[in-house]
């Protein structure tokens, strides 16, 4: 990790032909046949293409999906990385002229999409992203797991996989390409962590070392960087301080009403921290759907501490669970009214008189997801929970209450908030960064990145 980086102009070109032109070897296809970025959307970011200053507001949008290629259509080029035969999260785009090994950083649908049981290449992911797609698609796809922090060499180049800290199996990439000596790191969807950058994590090379000469430091040359949330406005309290505020309101719940359903969405993976973070405090039973069940399972199984310690505390048998988890889009009113129906409790019987009317429950939902966020007003700068006005709550937000029923959104992000985007590259002082989410705050965040990277004085370019 502590070879020196050989010297290079950059001309403004893409990522790809920067990389590829003087110290390629063996590029796996002519960075001609490669698609140039139509928009200014695929720019790449650097300390030497810097142009204007910030726009002073910022409306930032979701990410936009890449739909699936259309037949003879190639892969874009910030799929690839350069130099290589190598292409991460670009099963939509089919079997891919040129790569001999597909990576996938984590298995949610919009990184798998286009994957199939007939996919002829080889897979290159973590353990337990390997179990979600055996249990998938079948054991017929060729798949090499990779454990973490541990190197591989793979098509000439050197991987090693680092956790993501974004879903069960999320893991980055840091390339090692040695026809060209550079490193490039590829984040896949990641929530930064300060572990990341200090040992035993390979990263912490990267980082400057007042210890050591600048010329005895590794050089990172480039991070595809997932932008996801990459505006002020997105300034997210850590995971912990939102489980601990989500644990705050539930407790205060079920004090008023011990009998309360406490509902949780999630996706297809994701929140399991969330999730156990109720359970464990509040001594919860948890009910998990089949599929959601299945994968943790299939997690637990290939070495995730935080599902094994979930499946500690579920029961086949939502009547005998106390908190339901269900998917994101079922956190709706009118899907928790007849939820609250289908879990009440039966009225007493006697023989003398009629039986009990029925016991509605009430419900108290989550949504735990970096959506749910909303900028502090002036007046005030965290919500106060309707029991207890002498505790604020940090990143969590009553979204509607109705006849005992109560939808909380939770800010409890698994990507990376606008500050902590601006502590990981101003670290890492990369050369180069390539945006991996694009939209209608693309350009805004580029110009962001671009501020971060000119105005640091010990950027090495």
């Amino acid at each position: 990790m502590k070879r020196r980086a050989q010297k290079a102009v950059y001309h403004g070109e893409s990522l790809l032909s920067y990389f590829s032109k003087s110290s390629r070897v063996a590029s796996p296809t002519d960075s001609k046949q490669l698609p140039e970025p139509s928009s200014d959307d695929l720019k790449l970011i650097s300390s030497s293409n810097i142009s204007r200053p910030l726009d002073a507001q910022i409306s930032p949008a979701p990410p936009v999906a890449i739909k699936i290629s259309e037949p003879g259509r190639k892969c874009p080029f910030y799929k690839w990385i350069p130099g290589t035969s190598i292409t991460v999260d670009a099963f939509s785009f089919g079997e891919i002229k040129g790569c001999d090994s597909y990576f996938l950083t984590h298995f949610h649908s919009d990184h798998f999409k286009g994957l199939t049981s007939n996919f002829k290449g080889t897979i290159y992911c973590s353990k337990v992203t390997k179990g979600f797609l055996v249990k998938t698609f079948g054991s017929k796809i060729r798949i090499i797991d990779l454990d973490e922090n541990t190197l591989m060499t793979v098509s000439n180049v050197e991987v090693t996989a680092l956790s993501a800290n974004h879903c069960p199996g999320s893991v980055m990439f840091l390339f090692h390409v040695l026809s060209t000596r550079r490193f490039v790191l590829h984040t896949g969807d990641f929530r930064f962590s300060a572990d990341m950058l200090i040992p035993p994590s390979p990263l912490a090379n990267f980082v400057p070392n007042p210890l050591e000469t600048e010329k005895s430091q590794s050089v990172l040359h480039a991070i595809y960087l997932d932008t996801t949330y990459c505006s002020p406005r997105y300034s997210f309290f850590t995971q912990d301080e939102v489980i601990s505020s989500a644990i705050q309101i539930t407790r205060e719940q079920l004090r008023k009403d011990p009998s309360t359903l406490v509902i949780c969405g999630m996706y297809t993976i994701g929140k399991e921290r969330f999730v156990l973070g109720l359970a464990s405090a509040l001594k919860l039973t948890v009910w998990l759907p089949t599929r959601q069940r299945q994968l943790v399972s299939i997690a637990a199984t290939h070495g995730c501490t935080v599902c094994g310690d979930l499946l500690s505390h579920t029961s086949d048998n939502p009547h005998k669970a106390q908190l339901h988890v269900v998917s994101m889009r079922e956190i709706s009113m009118a899907h928790l009214k007849q939820y609250r129906v289908n879990f009440s409790t039966p009225g007493q019987k006697n023989p003398f008189s009629r039986p009990e009317p029925t016991h509605l429950r009430s419900v108290l939902a989550w949504r735990p997801t970096g959506w749910s966020y909303r900028a502090p007003a002036k007046h005030e700068d965290m919500v106060q929970s309707t029991l207890d006005h002498h505790k604020p709550a940090k990143g969590v937000y009553a979204e509607y209450s109705n006849s005992n029923i109560y939808i909380y959104g939770a800010a409890y992000s698994e990507h990376s908030s606008f500050a902590e985007l601006k502590e990981f590259i101003l670290q890492l002082r990369p050369q180069r960064v390539q945006q991996t989410v694009f939209g209608g705050a693309a350009k805004l965040a580029r110009d962001h990145i671009s501020e971060w990277l000119q105005h640091d004085p010990s950027v090495r370019k």
